[in-house]
């Protein structure tokens, strides 16, 4: 049969079909490729390494055709101090008027500041500057990138007298010589923490831009120790008092009301006058002029980088690493060989590692997607991304419909399927409010007879494959059903616990209905069905049954009988017995012969206990030592507790998060009576140690505190009398003079030995 066909269309994947070969990374043998609109195509590759010690590479790409529907920007977030990860970004990106496209992580930081160690260029303004040139990728307003080396030269001056401005918006550490300028951009403050002067003028003229001169006029002028807010549309020129005295005699000499000017200029390359947005990167250059570049530091890692094509396509490029079987990462060198063989010029290698992340808002949601696997097991927060930012307008045109269809898409005959279109998407993935004009359309494979109305209603029949196209005047989606008429099996489970039953047995009782669920299976896939789509039988004098499956059990003695399910020609078939005691029936494959069995057979009867299913049958394990979460939750089940009643009980330990999820209301059920009390520890903490072996004092101390009051305490006369913790002598005690236990054939009691699953259960069953 046919498989879920795709639902998505106007989305250009494809997965590779016939190897192809890169010599770098290995041989392709996987990977897909999506048109994201605006000239911008995403690519994953995965590569079969030719050393056995690398295995696995994966890579994600993106080429990108400069144009004015998308454009690149560095982004940093709210603050150049501080760190964000890429989610956060295009959320910071959304919240100011910008849509983001696709984006990847970039420029090297401090993890104490986030502030990054390049140069940073935003919306034509130097955003941060570095003492020193670095290489570096810059991007044109028309989408258009520069990657080359980038030395900034800041000057300050009064009209007589001039000094470089050294670092922009990094942070003004104790100690050092030159004269940092602060501003809005950085935070809500210097961050300084020691005795700076500081001086606060207001912008009159220019930018703040390669270029570019821009007069100010002296607003304030101090010193102090520690930091100060950044006020709004400022600038702070701030430097340590014990700085380079040069420096700080000029800053002294500034007067308020006084006219200065900064002017900045690149040491080379003017064309970084045209730039927009750009990063510098420590990472250095990875090609050169069309050279790939050679001496880097060795070692395999995640990896990040820009290039660009001689045709003026750019390549923003991650490859993921330190997750052996997926993706091993590379060597710089590897790095650079590889953006060459993508047909790279010109390339720059950015911040890897644990960094290394890139998303995508893909067509047909409006969501950002973090497509690779981000080393640290989650996406690193860190200093600034570059992103293409979607210049698009809405078109109001659909493209894309998303379908409200389930992961799985098998059915029993006689199923049926309302077909809504959760989203629709324009050309642009802009998404809109509705869909009109649609209709839809059927056809069947093999001996399907499945229909589909004017509303979308899917009516599943026959056994085959089913395709339902939904179409408009502009586009269309399409979905697929496999549907089945007889089924592999059928199981009934209990609607109440949804535990599989296999056989009943029961007293008679009246008032006695339990409400049956049946699933069809095929390949031991569950198909999509409801009870009504099953025959229902009843044989013999056991009761009732209605034909959504709710039995009600007849007034009878010592009858026996079954119920019957069916679904085309497969038919399921549980025995009914009705007694006027239960019959212990062993349920347990390991158990026949062993001393325990029938004790064990009755307490499963009663609900008490459970199996484990292993190879296809129910298990007990008799001999196995039982753990004290499973003590809690047999003795649970011995008082009947309705454990999910404590839910939300306050009972806590300090280890709670060890405590699985299918005990968690049982053990608090336990607390919140005071039945298992815990572990107390010396410093005053509890703990439940719920993976512990309960040992035979325990297990007797705990059973002791649900005994009647009753039994009067026995001396306890046992050869290992001295074993016995003080704390579950009482305990003992009372079990012993209740005749639950009575020690071992030689005299000997054994407190401190683990109880046997099997041993649990048989003191359990002697409180009858």
């Amino acid at each position: 049969m046919k498989r879920t066909g795709l639902i998505i269309l106007g989305i250009f994947i494809m997965l590779l079909g016939n190897a192809a070969y890169a010599d770098v990374l290995g041989t392709q043998t996987g990977g897909w490729d999506t048109d994201m609109g605006a000239y911008t195509y995403f690519h994953n590759v995965v590569f079969q390494s030719d050393s056995q010690s690398v295995g696995q590479q994966t890579e994600y790409y993106v080429e990108y055709m400069p144009n004015s529907e998308a454009v690149p920007v560095v982004v940093n977030g709210e603050s150049i101090w501080g760190r964000r990860n890429i989610e956060e970004a295009a959320w910071y990106m959304e919240n100011n008027g910008m849509r983001p496209l696709v984006g990847i992580n970039a420029d090297y930081f401090s993890f104490k500041t986030g502030i990054p160690m390049g140069h940073t260029i935003i919306d034509g303004e130097i955003a941060s500057k570095e003492g020193e040139g670095q290489d570096a990728v810059g991007f044109r307003a028309d989408g258009t990138g520069l990657i080359d080396w980038l030395d900034i030269k800041t000057t300050l001056s009064d009209g007589r007298n001039s000094v470089d401005v050294m670092y922009i918006n990094k942070w003004c550490q104790a100690g050092f010589d030159p004269i940092y300028l602060f501003t809005d951009k950085f935070g809500e403050s210097t961050q300084t923490e020691s005795e700076c002067i500081f001086i606060i003028c207001t912008p009159n003229s220019g930018r703040l831009k390669i270029g570019d001169t821009m007069t100010l006029t002296v607003d304030e002028t101090f010193i102090y120790n520690g930091e100060i807010t950044i006020p709004e549309g400022k600038l702070i020129l701030a430097m340590d008092t014990s700085g380079n005295s040069e420096y700080f005699s000029f800053l002294s000499s500034l007067a308020i009301g006084q006219k200065i000017t900064i002017s900045n200029e690149t040491v080379g390359n003017t064309s970084w006058n045209d730039i927009e947005n750009g990063m510098g990167s420590v990472g250095g250059r990875l090609i050169l002029n069309g050279t790939v570049q050679t001496e880097f530091e060795p070692g395999a890692a995640p990896r990040t980088a820009v290039g660009i094509k001689p045709d003026g396509n750019i390549i923003f490029y991650v490859l993921d690493g330190r997750q052996p079987g997926y993706s091993y990462g590379a060597q710089i060198s590897t790095l650079a060989k590889r953006m060459s063989e993508l047909g790279c010029v010109d390339a720059i290698n950015l911040d890897g590692g644990g960094s290394t992340t890139i998303a995508g808002v893909f067509p047909g949601s409006d969501n950002l997607t973090i497509t690779n696997h981000p080393s640290d097991g989650e996406a690193r927060r860190v200093a600034n991304f570059i992103f293409l930012k979607d210049n698009r307008e809405p078109t109001g045109i659909p493209m894309i419909i998303n379908l409200n269809t389930k992961e799985n898409n098998n059915y029993l005959s006689g199923s049926t399927e309302q077909i809504t279109a959760e989203s629709v998407f324009d050309t642009h993935n802009y998404k809109m409010d509705t869909l009109s004009n649609v209709w839809y359309t059927v056809e069947n494979y093999e001996n399907s007879q499945s229909t589909v109305d004017e509303n979308g209603l899917v009516r599943l029949n026959g056994t085959g494959s089913v395709k339902v196209t939904v179409s408009s005047d502009f586009t269309n989606a399409e979905t697929y059903y496999d549907v089945y008429e007889t089924p592999d099996e059928i199981r009934l489970y209990n609607e109440s616990d949804w535990k599989e039953i296999l056989e009943i047995y029961t007293e008679a009782n009246e008032e006695f209905q339990l409400n049956l669920n049946a699933a069809a299976y095929v390949n031991n896939e569950v198909l999509l069905s409801d009870d009504t789509m099953f025959t229902w039988e009843i044989e013999g004098d056991i009761g009732t049954i209605t034909k959504d499956g709710i039995f009600t059990l007849a007034d009878t003695v010592n009858k026996s009988g079954r119920i019957k399910v069916t679904a085309g020609d497969c038919t399921k078939s549980i025995a009914v017995y009705i007694s006027d005691y239960p019959k212990p029936v062993n349920p347990f494959a390991d158990t026949d012969g062993h001393w325990a069995q029938t004790v064990l057979s009755i307490m499963a009867y009663r609900g008490v206990i459970n199996g484990i299913e292993e190879d296809g049958k129910m298990v007990f394990k008799p001999d196995n030592d039982m753990t004290r979460a499973e003590f809690a939750v047999m003795l649970s089940n011995y008082l009947k507790l309705d454990v999910s009643a404590y839910k939300n009980s306050t009972a806590e330990f300090e280890d709670a998060y060890d405590i699985p999820l299918w005990a968690e209301n049982a053990v608090k059920a336990m607390a919140d009576n005071g039945i298992i009390k815990g572990k107390v520890h010396d410093d005053g903490t509890v703990t439940f140690n719920p993976y512990d072996k309960i040992t035979r004092a325990e297990a007797m101390t705990i059973l002791g505190r649900i005994l009647e009051d009753k039994y009067d305490a026995t001396e306890l006369n046992f050869i290992d009398r001295d074993d016995i913790p003080l704390w579950a002598e009482e305990g003992i005690s009372k079990l012993i003079s209740a005749g639950i236990v009575s020690g071992y054939s030689d005299n000997t009691i054994l407190p401190n030995v683990n109880v046997k699953r099997a041993e649990a259960v048989n003191m359990m069953y002697k409180f009858q």
